[in-house]
């Protein structure tokens, strides 16, 4: 696997490898969601774009399985990322966030998970990994919020 990461099957895979991720990408610039969304789908993950919160919401209403990850820019028109993210909880508490802005004031708490704009695709992967627990801890990213925390 790239970045000299360990992972349990099925989790992140390495390039060109599928695996059962599935990724929901909200941000209101096409070119960022497009990369994003290219990058997490060359380590296998099944990417869903969404152009706003708004958006993201009607997509999960839509799909049919599970979300395990929710990658958000904070500021979208619309519905921001924050709201974005409470709402989104609220229907799917399983589902872990990854925030993401170019601004220097985000308003988020030191906890949340959180990558500043731009960023390197390198970089991208392993935020993904470290949110979704599988950076050498061997948890599968399908588990509960705070199961194995």
């Amino acid at each position: 696997m790239a970045l000299g990461m360990r992972q349990p099957a099925g989790a992140f895979e390495g390039a060109g490898e599928r695996s059962d991720l599935t990724v929901l990408v909200a941000d209101d610039e096409p070119d960022v969601r497009a990369t994003v969304g290219q990058v997490l789908q060359t380590h296998g993950c099944r990417v869903l774009e969404a152009v706003d919160g708004v958006h993201a919401l009607e997509i999960a209403t839509q799909h049919p399985g599970p979300i395990h990850l929710l990658v958000t820019d904070i500021e979208m028109p619309r519905l921001d990322g924050h709201e974005l993210h409470r709402r989104f909880n609220q229907r799917h508490p399983e589902t872990r966030t990854l925030f993401m802005s170019g601004a220097a004031e985000t308003g988020l708490h030191a906890s949340a998970a959180f990558l500043s704009k731009p960023f390197r695709a390198q970089t991208l992967v392993r935020k993904v990994c470290e949110v979704l627990q599988i950076l050498d801890l061997g948890l599968n990213p399908s588990m509960p919020k705070g199961a194995g925390d």
